[in-house]
């Protein structure tokens, strides 16, 4: 049995948390108990957040459950959500015009860290 570097396990906790937020964000909003708006946008760009941002979320659960196996599908599902991830950050900071950067910056900053990191131990994977 290999060792999980810490590194991997935080990365991962973050990634299913995150996963965890998304789907209670968006099912909140689905069974009629919607969280505030947080973006000043009209409701169909809002609405158009909703199946990326689920299976972004999808591929976060898949990702850390590969990085936590230490599996090829786990690293490459986890590069994808966090290109997602920071396409969705970036997206996020032009419609805000960077009203939000107090916010999305650090989602950027551990999405950035994260695709840094994985390339960087790509060998722990088999």
């Amino acid at each position: 049995m290999k060792r999980i570097p810490l590194g991997i396990i935080v990365i991962s906790v973050v990634m299913f948390f995150v996963a965890v937020a998304t789907d209670i964000f968006w099912v909140a909003k689905l069974v009629g108990r919607p969280f505030p708006k947080t973006m000043p946008v009209s409701l169909t760009v809002y609405n158009a957040f909703a199946i990326p941002d689920l299976l972004m979320s999808v591929f976060l659960y898949i990702g850390a459950i590969g990085l936590m196996r230490l599996r090829k599908f786990g690293l490459v599902f986890s590069l994808v959500a966090m290109g997602m991830w920071i396409f969705d950050s970036l997206l996020v900071l032009g419609i805000t015009k960077l009203s939000r950067i107090d916010i999305v910056g650090f989602s950027l900053v551990f999405a950035a860290f994260t695709v840094g990191y994985l390339l960087y131990k790509k060998d722990v994977f088999n």
